[in-house]
């Protein structure tokens, strides 16, 4: 479902390749997001080091639920009750 509902919300027809386990790619260049599950079956440190790893690449990563949520209007619409979030003159 992800694909299609990835493919809907934004227009484009992504090449998606897909991973599971203990597997994650050592070389993120090919990406240019990494939508990836909340790792509950992965050690804290592993996940962190995937995190990590992203961050280094300047590669967005992000998990179902929120990419679920986002892609359905939830997140804009659950934080629309915090509008300092989003303001350009954070304090």
């Amino acid at each position: 479902k992800m694909p299609r509902w990835i493919e809907d919300f934004s227009g484009a027809k992504p090449d998606f390749s897909f991973t599971s386990g203990g597997d994650f790619p050592k070389d993120l260049s090919p990406y240019r997001l990494i939508v990836h599950c909340g790792g509950c079956m992965l050690t804290e440190a592993e996940m962190q080091r995937r995190i990590a790893t992203t961050k280094e690449a300047k590669i967005p990563i992000l998990n179902y639920g929120l990419a679920i949520a986002a892609m359905n209007g939830i997140v804009k619409r659950s934080t629309s009750l915090f509008p300092e979030i989003f303001s350009k003159n954070k304090e």
